[in-house]
């Protein structure tokens, strides 16, 4: 390691310092809540709990919405929120926590960008180039400070991998399919929007290469082998994420098919904007509240020099030009001028045009060095590229400035309670039925419902006048009661948010379990309800969130792809280790 740290000096030092001004609004005593900011404070936060209580996989988040449960696990990963839930289960701030995640996950973007640059280009100053000026683009400003939009801040960090193993798979002999699976697996795992611009990145580079592919298997078999591979590791999320979105409807089936594209595309100008603004997702606020979704000045206009430079037929030379193009195309795409109106239907999961940018960024920033190293050739310009690093950092100081002038009542040391007190995080007060700053915008709660989560109570409803509840007690994960009878058209109401996985357990008046109930959503609630059926005796009832055998096999399925592919990586650089000792040997 101390040798490995000692080679890459160079490289750490310009990582850590590109990252400390980055994030260096971040070293004031507030932090500036975007979006939703308080929504991802509130997972790490709830999954720092469940570690608490033992639940490693937690299905859902038990204790937010006041107690009603919601499940933001099931179709929004929490695997990169493992990290800041760790560090805050050794007591530092929440809000502490939450910046360190942003400096990490800087320091990871700034890397992954010089590996897939000088892994395609092999030159180092074109990688530190492409590398900072991908940092400091105005999207990923806006993502970080004015959206808190943290699944498209960790899906840049997975981005650059992509497009290394792309070009690997392509363009040279030395590729993987393993490594190809896992880098669309982990974009998937942290924004699936993301992922499904990506693959259709990866599909026009296919139809490009078409000839080639077809002339080498060899090339096909991998690809169709990382689709296996990416489906098989993330069959834990992908099946238990569908089986849920089938049994119930939800509020983000209808916040996406009520959307009207065209209300968030881009206007010309705003492709030049400098200052960022801390603005909304559409345009119909007004220009003083458009938000700043660009790519930065600098990864706009470097790009263009390799239409000045000598037309070169090397491969890397060809892979950016076209990224150079495809980025441009997806700046065009966002604009008002293309009829999103009409495209709802089948573009409507994208929510917003403007989306594309990232694609912008990332094609754009990663294309930058190359670009410029095209017209450098020959000779050593490492004053030149040191300008443009620093004309970038430059802007970005300046972009990030206005971080400083934002107002905020969230404090290093401001306590969770009150992060998640609406009352007091909230820009506006208390205006939704539900906890805001732990659902944002309620994606994940059934649709149609009227119910005030927020004055509900902690209390069952039921119609049996026969009985009593008796004994009630709530724990992390279960709602226990007694009753000393019961009809055959009881029921009892539970105040818990229904989502498929729930199950009752019935025991006797001795301790000893008699049967399971499948309880079922309420019409008008949609909260657990269950029918305990015709009985003249006490019974206990203890009800928890059990999961379903969908997510049962798919976490199983998921191990056994791990397990598979642990091992052939393995056996692979074992057989290659020999070869090198062979070779040495001879």
């Amino acid at each position: 390691m101390y040798k490995l740290a000692k080679e890459n000096k160079l490289l750490l030092l310009i990582c850590l310092f590109t990252s400390l001004i980055f994030v260096y609004p971040l070293f004031s005593k507030t932090l500036i809540p975007g979006h939703d900011t308080y929504f991802h404070l509130c997972r790490i936060e709830a999954l720092k709990n469940a570690y608490q209580h033992g639940d490693f996989l937690p299905k859902l988040y038990y204790y937010q919405n006041f107690n009603f449960g919601y499940a933001t696990p099931l179709f929004y990963s929490d695997l990169f929120l493992i990290v800041p839930a760790i560090i805050r289960l050794t007591g530092t701030p929440i809000v502490i926590t939450f910046k360190i995640f942003l400096f990490l996950c800087t320091v990871f973007t700034f890397m992954s960008m010089y590996y897939a640059v000088y892994k395609i280009n092999k030159n180092r100053l074109a990688a530190y180039l492409s590398a900072i000026i991908y940092v400091f683009t105005a999207y990923r400003i806006t993502d970080v400070y004015v959206r808190g939009a943290m699944g498209e801040v960790v899906a840049m960090i997975f981005i650059p991998l992509i497009l290394a193993e792309i070009y690997s798979v392509l363009y040279t002999d030395n590729y993987s399919s393993i490594r190809l699976g896992i880098c669309f697996g982990l974009l998937l795992l942290s924004h699936n929007i993301t992922f499904v611009f990506m693959c259709v990145i990866f599909g026009i580079f296919i139809i490009i290469n078409c000839k080639k592919i077809l002339k080498d298997k060899r090339r096909i078999f991998t690809i169709f082998k990382a689709i296996i591979i990416a489906f098989g590791c993330l069959a834990f999320f992908i099946f238990p994420m569908f089986e849920q979105l089938n049994s119930g409807n939800y509020t983000v089936n209808e916040f996406v098919n009520d959307f009207n594209l065209s209300n968030y595309t881009l206007f010309f100008k705003q492709l030049f904007t400098l200052k960022i603004n801390f603005g909304l997702a559409g345009h119909e606020f007004g220009e003083s509240m458009w938000m700043t979704t660009n790519t930065g000045l600098v990864s706009l206009f470097l790009p263009l020099l390799m239409f000045k430079g000598k037309k070169k037929k090397t491969s890397d030379y060809t892979f950016a030009l076209i990224c150079i193009l495809i980025g441009y195309l997806s700046l065009i795409a966002c604009l008002d001028i293309v009829p999103w109106d009409h495209l709802n239907k089948i573009f409507s999961f994208m929510q917003f045009p403007w989306r594309l940018v990232i694609i912008a960024s990332s094609l754009l920033s990663f294309s930058s060095g190359i670009a410029l190293s095209s017209v450098l050739e020959g000779e050593n310009y490492k004053y030149i590229y040191t300008a443009f690093a620093c004309v970038t950092i430059l802007i970005g100081v300046y972009q990030l400035s206005v971080i400083l002038n934002q107002e905020s009542n969230i404090f290093n040391n401001t306590p969770y309670s009150l992060i998640a007190d609406d009352e007091y995080s909230g820009k506006h007060g208390i205006v939704t039925k539900f906890n805001q700053a732990e659902l944002a915008l309620g994606d994940y709660l059934p649709k149609g419902t009227d119910i005030d989560y927020r004055n509900y109570g902690d209390y069952i409803k039921t119609n049996n006048e026969k009985s009593d509840i008796l004994d009630f007690h709530r724990n992390y994960n279960n709602i226990e009661f007694a009753i000393e009878k019961s009809s055959s058209n009881t029921f009892y109401i539970l105040p818990l948010t229904y989502y498929k996985g729930y199950i009752v357990q019935c025991y006797d008046q001795n301790g000893k379990f008699e049967k399971e109930i499948i309880p079922y959503p309420d019409q008008e609630t949609y909260l657990v309800t269950f029918n305990p059926g015709e009985q003249m005796e006490r019974k206990k009832y203890i009800i928890y969130y059990k999961g379903t055998k969908i997510q049962f096999i798919s976490n199983g399925i998921t191990l056994l792809f791990i397990i598979v592919v642990f091992f052939q990586e393995a056996a692979r650089k074992f057989r290659k280790s020999q070869n090198c000792q062979l070779k040495k040997e001879k």
